[in-house]
């Protein structure tokens, strides 16, 4: 009798996860193509849906291909589609970092770049800027770009290294470490920032999230592989950092090894958040509020909470960037700002609201 109510359990639990996924596939999607829409040149959506449809075999044939313009065509194709797909990309992956943070550090106030990851990004793409410019190419990404993520996987190996005792790597030291590297860096920014000059302009966009304005196919192309990697070894590992919310030495009995999972886990975030903000900018807010929030919706099991909070991330990120597009009418805002505008309220909101604790 017991095992058939554990059963029941879990079957509803499971029939409500893929409600819970579906819908937020289908939103996301709703999401990309609203966000085709919006921008300076007015595109309607009738036309937005011919451009694709008319690629697709066997829609082709009912498309007037009269219907599409060809200026509007690039547009969306060469300069909006690339853009929220990069938008979808950034939000999931550093969605999916914040969960591993959380989850690694057992408290929801961790995100992305608790390890100084963004700092360090910050100071490799400011060096570029001032010495090299950052419109020399590196393969398919600037320079600027490149050593933007060499020095945040750098500084968080660096961190991890000097956080290690013995064979272990303790929670609070670690923490330790990282701010101890985030005000470090800072201040070496800040020198840098000085002697800046005409490079200041671009650096400080760069640094609050200039976001996707300029982004090609290219660059989209680059982040993929980071982001494939980093939602399907989080999913893998979803079990263990179930295991390690309950422990470490609960985790350990469960056979769960839990320095080196640590150890995995903090690699790979500081990797994907690397890789994605070498193109965007340093976006802050989305590794924070978007898991935090999902966990609040639906609890904190990991095997739902990864996908759900990548979808989540993808969203808001997308949202947040059309937002930046049209906020101020001639110009546009950095996405990281939009982040900032809408997640501290929400965030505040979300803890005000939630009467009772939960635990990762």
């Amino acid at each position: 009798m017991a095992d058939n109510k554990v059963e029941n359990a879990y079957s509803k639990r499971s029939s409500r996860w893929k409600l819970i996924l579906v819908a937020l596939v289908i939103g996301l999607f709703a999401t990309l193509f609203v966000s085709l829409n919006i921008g300076y040149k007015s595109i309607s959506f009738v036309e937005i849906f011919n451009m694709f449809a008319r690629r697709i075999l066997f829609l082709k044939p009912y498309i007037d291909a009269s219907s599409v313009n060809l200026y509007d065509e690039k547009i969306i194709l060469l300069i909006r589609l690339p853009r929220v797909f990069a938008g979808a990309l950034v939000g999931a992956t550093l969605a999916t970092a914040g969960v591993l943070y959380q989850g690694v550090f057992r408290n929801a106030m961790a995100d992305s770049f608790v390890l100084g990851a963004s700092a360090g990004a910050s100071v490799g793409y400011t060096l570029v800027a001032l010495y090299l410019g950052s419109s020399v190419s590196l393969f398919t990404l600037g320079y600027g770009q490149a050593i933007a993520f060499l020095f945040a996987l750098v500084t968080t190996l660096v961190v991890i290294s000097i956080s290690r005792v013995g064979s272990k790597i303790p929670v609070t030291t670690v923490l330790l470490a990282g701010i101890i590297a985030n005000i470090f860096l800072s201040a070496i920014l800040t020198i840098l920032q000085l002697k800046a000059g005409k490079s200041l302009t671009g650096i400080v966009a760069w640094l609050s999230g200039g976001g996707f304005s300029n982004i090609a196919w290219a660059s989209v192309y680059a982040i993929i592989p980071a982001f494939v990697v980093g939602i399907i070894v989080s999913y893998f590992f979803s079990r263990d950092l179930n295991m390690l919310s309950l422990g470490d030495e609960t985790a350990s009995h469960l056979g769960v090894n839990t320095e080196r999972v640590r150890i995995i886990l903090l690699a790979l975030g500081a990797l994907i958040t690397g890789a994605v903000v070498s193109i965007s900018g340093i976006i802050g807010f989305v590794g924070l509020i978007i898991p935090h929030m999902v966990r609040l919706m639906i609890g904190p099991d990991h095997r739902i909470l990864i996908p759900t909070s990548a979808i989540m991330g993808a969203i808001f990120l997308v949202l947040c960037d059309a937002l930046a597009r049209v906020a101020t009418g001639a110009s546009e805002l950095p996405v990281g700002v939009i982040t900032a505008l809408i997640g501290t309220p929400v965030f505040i909101f979300l803890l005000r609201r939630r009467k009772t604790s939960y635990s990762l």
